[in-house]
C-alpha cells in the first residue's frame, strides 16, 4: 500500500517524516551505503516502537471489550505498515549500493590516474623549460665573459701605448728646462703657504688693553644711541623725548634718599617703640576729657 505525503504527515512525527522524505526515489540516489545503513537502523527502531505500541493498545481494547479493531489501534497499525514500507525501501537501496559504489570507485580511479598523468606531463614540461633556460644562461654568460676579456685586452693595449708615448716625450725634452720648471713650481707653491698662517696669527694677537679699550668705546656708542632721540621722535620738537640724566621726578629722588638712609643705618629720630606705646596710651586715657 503506497502512502501519500499527506497521509504520512497525519501518522508520523518530524523525525519520522524526514525518513519518509529520504525514502523517495530521487533522494535515495544521492545516499551512499553508510547513509542508507543509518537510515535502516532508525526506521527499524521506529517500526519496533510502533509495533510495541500497537500490541499494548490491542490488549487494552480487549480488556475494555471494544474488540481488536479499535480506532486508536487502527491508526497505530497504519503507522506500522508505513514504517515497514519505508524500511523495505531503505533495505533495497542498500543492497544496490555496493554496485554503485564499485562503479564510482572505478570512475574515481580512472580520474585519479588521468590527473596523475597530467601532473607528470606538466612536471616534465617544466623540467625541459628550466633546462633550456639554464642552457641559455650559460651561453649568455660565456659570451659576456668573452666580450669583457676582449675589452680588457683593448684597454691594456691603449694604456701601454700611452705610457710609451709619454716616455718618448720626456726623453725628447732637455733636463735643464725640466729642472727650472720644477723649481719655479715649488717656489710658487711655497709662497702662498707661508703668507696665510702669518696673516692669521697677526689677526689673532690682540692685547688685553686694546680689548678693554674697544669694549669701552662700544659701550659709549651704545649709551649715546640710547640717549639720542629716534628718527620718528624728531617730528615733535616741542616735547623732549630723550630723558635727562638723573632722577626723573622729585618723588623718585626722595624715595631713593630714604632707601639710602635705611641702607646706611642712620640714627633714628622717631623714638623707640616703648615711647611710641606710652604716647598712644596717653591719648587713649584722655579720650573722654572735655577740656
Amino acid at each position: 500500500m503506497a502512502f501519500t505525503r499527506a497521509q504520512a504527515s497525519a501518522l508520523l512525527n518530524k523525525s519520522e517524516m524526514r525518513l519518509f522524505d529520504d525514502s523517495r526515489a530521487n533522494a535515495l540516489r544521492g545516499f551512499d551505503r553508510a547513509a542508507l545503513a543509518s537510515r535502516v537502523e532508525r526506521t527499524r527502531a521506529a517500526r519496533d516502537r510502533a509495533r510495541d505500541l500497537l500490541k499494548r493498545q490491542r490488549l487494552a481494547a480487549r480488556k475494555r471489550g471494544d474488540g481488536r479493531d479499535d480506532g486508536i489501534a487502527a491508526r497505530t497499525a497504519r503507522k506500522e505498515a508505513l514504517l515497514v514500507e519505508l524500511l523495505q525501501r531503505f533495505s533495497d537501496a542498500r543492497r544496490e549500493a555496493p554496485v554503485k559504489q564499485a562503479a564510482a570507485k572505478s570512475a574515481r580511479k580512472t580520474t585519479t590516474k588521468a590527473a596523475q598523468k597530467a601532473v607528470v606531463k606538466k612536471v616534465a614540461a617544466k623540467k625541459a623549460v628550466t633546462k633550456k633556460a639554464a642552457a641559455k644562461k650559460t651561453v649568455t654568460k660565456k659570451a659576456v665573459t668573452k666580450k669583457a676579456a676582449a675589452k680588457k685586452a683593448v684597454v691594456k693595449k691603449a694604456v701601454a701605448r700611452k705610457a710609451v708615448a709619454k716616455k718618448a716625450v720626456v726623453r725628447a725634452t732637455p733636463n735643464r728646462a725640466a729642472d727650472t720648471g720644477a723649481t719655479a713650481r715649488k717656489a710658487v707653491a711655497r709662497k702662498p703657504a707661508g703668507k696665510k698662517p702669518a696673516t692669521r696669527k697677526a689677526a689673532r694677537r690682540v692685547s688685553p688693553e686694546r680689548a678693554l679699550e674697544n669694549t669701552r668705546h662700544l659701550l659709549e656708542e651704545k649709551q649715546a644711541r640710547a640717549r639720542s632721540p629716534q628718527p620718528w621722535q624728531s617730528l615733535d620738537p616741542v616735547v623732549d623725548h630723550a630723558p635727562q640724566p638723573g632722577y626723573q621726578s622729585p618723588q623718585a629722588a626722595s624715595k631713593a634718599r630714604e632707601l639710602h638712609a635705611g641702607e646706611s643705618r642712620m640714627a633714628s629720630i622717631h623714638g623707640s617703640s616703648s615711647t611710641r606705646d606710652r604716647y598712644n596710651q596717653g591719648k587713649r586715657d584722655h579720650r573722654g576729657d572735655t577740656e
